[in-house]
């Protein structure tokens, strides 16, 4: 029981990384606010599973651009600012 939910952690991370590599490499910073728009989608669809997932991804492409979220405007478009 414990090791499949190890498994199971193992394979979100993996998918949350998967996925926040790709928006990172496609998008750069803008690619934290792609997420966030993904996780708010979700939400107001009743899924809270995926909004789960895309608020992971969202801090992890933050991490990983050094994107400072509330901090920086790095990636947002012009109208957003």
């Amino acid at each position: 029981m414990l090791f499949s939910w190890l498994s199971r952690r193992r394979e979100y991370r993996a998918l949350v990384d998967a996925e926040a590599t790709r928006l990172a490499e496609d998008e750069g910073g803008a690619g934290y606010y792609t997420a966030r728009q993904l996780a708010s989608a979700a939400r107001s669809q009743g899924n809270p599973g995926a909004a789960k997932l895309w608020s992971c991804v969202a801090r992890r492409v933050a991490d990983m651009t050094g994107l400072q979220p509330g901090r920086s405007k790095i990636g947002r478009a012009e109208s957003e600012r």
